[in-house]
């Protein structure tokens, strides 16, 4: 399996700016890093560097991530923290095991490839971003600030 990605090479320590990667966890999730103002009287918007569908391979006809595809791609950044969406699954909900399986793969990379970490809940980041629960409309509207590149 391909992965498409744009990515730039170590772009090392830029005064100011802070290389923040982002996580969606899960099977069907995705990355992305980008660089952000530190100062926040400076409203510049971010710019991406790269994202990524979540890399997946098989192991007895299951959907696992490719922790080394991925550690590979975000190899190519100078990440200073990884951002990931704080989830659980539902006792009794099909597919809980792959999905706590897939997201402990992708935080374990980030926490390899980043000094820090942080968890944000569904309901922190939505709010900030002034959105509902419908996850179609956040899909919107990143897809209307960032493209359909990723």
């Amino acid at each position: 399996m391909s992965c498409q990605c744009y990515a730039v090479s170590r772009i090392g320590k830029v005064k100011n700016k802070m290389i923040v990667l982002g996580i969606d966890p899960g099977v069907g999730g995705g990355l992305a890093v980008i660089v952000t103002q530190v100062d926040i009287f400076k409203l510049e918007p971010p710019e991406i560097l790269g994202g990524i569908r979540t890399p997946l391979t098989s192991h007895r006809g299951k959907k696992i991530v490719d922790s080394s595809k991925l550690f590979k791609w975000l190899s190519n950044f100078e990440i200073d923290v990884a951002v990931i969406e704080q989830v659980s699954g539902r006792p009794g909900q099909a597919g809980v095991f792959q999905f706590g399986r897939a997201t402990g793969s992708v935080e374990a990379v980030a926490m390899i490839v980043s000094p820090r970490m942080s968890w944000v809940t569904p309901s922190v980041w939505k709010s900030y971003f002034g959105l509902s629960k419908d996850k179609q409309q956040s899909i919107d509207t990143a897809r209307h600030r960032f493209g359909n590149s990723y």
